[in-house]
């Protein structure tokens, strides 16, 4: 194919695991794809697999090693991002699943400007959306865990779209029409 009609051909990868070999980069390269990884440092799916071999190893090893199946690589730049930077997340948590969640990600994003820069949510991204399938928001900003199930635990949308607690009636109080019903089955006496 001709340069002038190349197709440029990005990827955006979010924690993703090593997918290929040293071949498999090297072509990548030679195909001069734009490829760039965002991770949290502390994911474990996003070191996967390639314990051993990867490509942190002397080139020299990988190559020899490129042949075994557990010789994995990654391609492309990668972004490290740290959740212990927000201040809205716990910095420690015993869940993994935790530090590989999309929206955790999507958070540290938003509030990334560079190394050795502070953490300033950009966008207007509601941090709410982190909880919606972990519990890794700090308890302070009372978003329940795991909220995004049926009826959403509870949580709807507010004027400004940010998910929210709605207030709630008190439940010791009956609707108007209740108190009818109520002296019918007995269980009020006409008196109140």
């Amino acid at each position: 194919m001709e340069d002038s009609r190349a197709v440029t051909v990005c990827v955006l990868s979010f924690s993703g695991p090593r997918v290929g070999n040293v071949r498999f980069k090297e072509r990548l390269e030679w195909l001069r794809l734009k490829v760039l990884r965002v991770v949290n440092v502390h994911d474990v799916v996003a070191r996967s697999p390639g314990f051993v071999f990867n490509e942190k190893m002397p080139r020299m090893v990988l190559k020899m090693a490129e042949g075994l199946p557990w010789s994995y690589s990654h391609v492309g730049v990668e972004l490290a991002l740290d959740h212990k930077s927000s201040p809205f997340l716990k910095q420690n948590t015993n869940d993994p699943v935790c530090a590989h969640n999309l929206e955790a990600l999507l958070h540290l994003v938003d509030g990334y400007h560079g190394r050795g820069h502070r953490f300033i949510l950009s966008s207007g991204r509601d941090p709410a959306l982190v909880n919606k399938a972990c519990d890794f928001l700090k308890d302070h900003y009372m978003v329940p865990p795991y909220w995004r199930q049926d009826e959403n635990k509870g949580m709807i949308r507010n004027k400004d779209g940010r998910w929210i607690q709605p207030e709630r009636p008190n439940l010791d109080d009956h609707p108007p029409d209740m108190h009818h019903h109520l002296t019918q089955l007995g269980l009020l006496s006409d008196k109140y």
